[in-house]
C-alpha cells in the first residue's frame, strides 16, 4: 500500500473549474491500493459550492481543511469578492481604456500574491500541528494554485515524504491570459517545480512543449488529461432531451472578456436566418456563467440578442440538468503557436452526456487537440480559426442540419463513438496516476 499525501487548493466542495477534475482525480485513486490523507482549502459561504460534488468514498480520509486568516478574509477577499459581484471586474475588463487594463491586472497580481502567502502560512502551521511524525510515500500536489507546489516542497525538503508528484492541470502561464511580467515570473515557478519534482503530469500532449523548460528532464513527464465521470450524469435523463420545436444550445463557464468567442456559431445562426434557412424563435443560446454581459454585448453587435438566454451562475448540479434537457452544447478554446493544447475540461463532461459538442477554437495553429478529442469520438462539428474557410462552411451546414432535425424530429440524433470515449473515464485517469505514483517511490529509492 502507498501512502499519498495530497495537496489541492481546489476540491469539493468547491464547484469550480479547477476543483473538478481534482476532486475525480482524488475519489477513483481512493480506490487504488492507497492510504490517503487531504490537505486542501477550507471553503467559505461566499465561495460556490455543490455538496453534491464530494465523493462518499473520502468520507473516511483523513483531511486537514486549511483557511485563510481572519484578516485576509474580512479585508482583501470581501472586497475582490464585492467587486466580482457587482460587475465591476468584468466591465472594466471589457473597457477599451489602457489604463483600466492596467489596474485590472495590478489588482488582480496583487491578490493572489497576498492570497497564495497568507494560505502557506496557515497551511505550513497546519501541517507541523496536524501531522507532526508521519511520513508518505507520495506527496501529490496539484496547480492551478502554486502554493500546493510550494506546500509539497516544503514538506519534501522537510523529509516528511519520500517522493513528490507536481500536478499541472494548467501551464501556469499563457501569452494570451498574462502580461510580460506574470508569463516570466510564472515560467520561473513552473521550471523551478519541473526540476525538483520526481515526476510531473500535465493535461495535455500538446501543451508539453510549454514544460520543456530548462533543466527539466522530459522523461519525468506524463500526460494524464481530464475526463468523465459516469457518476456524474444519470442516463435517463440523455433520452429525456429538450421537448419543444426549439433548436436549443448551451455554454456553461467562463468566456474571458470574449477570448471564448462564440461569434462563428451566431454569426452562422443570424446568416441562416437572413437566407430563410431557419427561423430564430425556434433557436435558443443558453447561457451559465459570470459573464452575462459578455455574451449579451457579442449577441446584440451580431443581431441576435433574442436568442440569447442567461441561466447566471448556478450549480455544477444544474447545469447537468440543463444539459439533459438541451440539444447541444458549446465548447471553447484556443491554439496559437505560443498556447497549444489547450484543452478545457468541460469537452470530457459533454463527452458524457453524448448530447452532439460544437468546437469553437480560436488561434493560428490548426489541429488542435480539443478539436481532435471531438474528432476522433465522432461526438460533433469542430471550428477552428485557423481552417476558418472550410470550417464555418462546415459549422454552418451542422446548424441547419441540427435545426431541420430539431424541427422534423423533436431531436438532434448523436453521432458520439462510445469506445473511444472510454479512454477519458476517470476511473481509467486515476489507475495511470497510481501507477506513477509507484514509479516516482521506486525511483526515488533508487537515487
Amino acid at each position: 500500500m502507498i501512502s499519498v499525501l495530497v495537496i489541492m487548493n481546489s476540491f469539493a466542495p468547491l464547484n469550480t473549474c479547477g476543483s473538478i477534475p481534482n476532486t475525480k482525480l482524488i475519489k477513483y485513486l481512493a480506490g487504488e491500493d492507497v492510504k490517503l490523507t487531504l490537505i486542501a482549502d477550507q471553503v467559505e459561504d461566499s465561495d460556490p459550492q455543490d455538496e453534491g460534488l464530494w465523493p462518499a468514498g473520502l468520507n473516511d480520509v483523513p483531511r486537514i481543511r486549511v483557511r485563510h486568516s481572519s484578516l485576509f478574509r474580512k479585508t482583501i477577499s470581501k472586497t475582490r469578492t464585492n467587486l466580482t459581484n457587482s460587475g465591476a471586474k468584468t466591465k472594466m475588463k471589457m473597457a477599451r481604456n489602457p489604463l483600466k487594463v492596467v489596474v485590472v491586472e495590478f489588482l488582480k497580481n496583487s491578490y493572489f500574491r497576498l492570497k497564495r502567502r497568507d494560505w502557506l502560512r496557515s497551511a505550513k502551521r497546519a501541517v507541523r500541528r496536524e501531522l507532526a511524525g508521519q511520513h508518505f510515500d507520495v506527496v501529490y500536489s496539484s496547480y492551478p494554485a502554486y502554493s500546493a507546489h510550494v506546500l509539497a516542497r516544503y514538506i519534501r525538503r522537510h523529509h516528511m515524504a519520500d517522493a513528490w508528484i507536481a500536478d499541472f492541470r494548467d501551464p501556469m502561464y499563457y501569452e494570451m491570459y498574462h502580461s510580460p511580467s506574470a508569463l516570466k515570473r510564472n515560467k520561473k515557478w513552473q521550471a523551478a517545480v519541473e526540476r525538483e519534482a520526481d515526476r510531473v503530469t500535465i493535461v495535455s500532449e500538446d501543451a508539453k512543449e510549454k514544460f520543456l523548460l530548462p533543466g527539466v528532464d522530459p522523461s519525468k513527464i506524463t500526460v494524464i488529461p481530464n475526463g468523465y465521470d459516469p457518476d456524474d450524469f444519470d442516463a435517463d435523463l440523455t433520452a429525456a432531451a429538450a421537448t419543444g420545436d426549439t433548436l436549443r444550445i448551451f455554454y456553461a463557464g467562463t468566456l474571458y472578456g470574449g477570448r471564448r468567442d462564440l461569434t462563428p456559431l451566431l454569426k452562422s445562426i443570424k446568416e441562416l436566418a437572413d437566407e430563410g434557412e431557419l427561423d430564430l424563435s425556434h433557436v435558443s443560446v443558453e447561457y451559465a456563467g459570470n459573464e452575462w454581459l459578455v455574451l449579451k454585448d457579442l449577441s446584440e453587435r451580431l443581431g441576435v440578442p433574442q436568442i440569447c438566454r442567461d441561466y447566471g451562475y448556478i450549480t455544477r448540479g444544474r447545469v447537468m440538468e440543463i444539459m439533459g434537457e438541451i440539444d447541444a452544447s458549446i465548447v471553447c478554446t484556443h491554439n496559437t503557436a505560443a498556447d497549444r493544447g489547450v484543452v478545457t475540461g468541460k469537452v470530457f463532461e459533454l463527452l458524457l452526456v453524448g448530447k452532439p459538442i460544437i468546437a469553437l477554437v480560436s488561434g493560428e495553429i490548426p489541429g488542435s487537440e480539443l478539436g481532435n478529442i471531438v474528432k476522433t469520438c465522432t461526438a460533433g462539428i469542430v471550428y477552428e480559426e485557423a481552417t476558418a474557410d472550410a470550417d464555418y462552411a462546415a459549422l454552418k451546414a451542422w446548424v441547419k442540419q441540427a435545426y431541420d432535425a430539431k424541427i422534423k424530429t423533436g431531436s438532434v440524433p448523436s453521432t458520439l463513438n462510445e469506445a473511444e470515449r472510454e479512454q477519458y473515464s476517470y476511473r481509467h485517469l486515476s489507475h495511470v496516476l497510481y501507477e506513477q505514483m509507484g514509479q516516482a517511490g521506486t525511483t526515488r529509492q533508487e537515487k
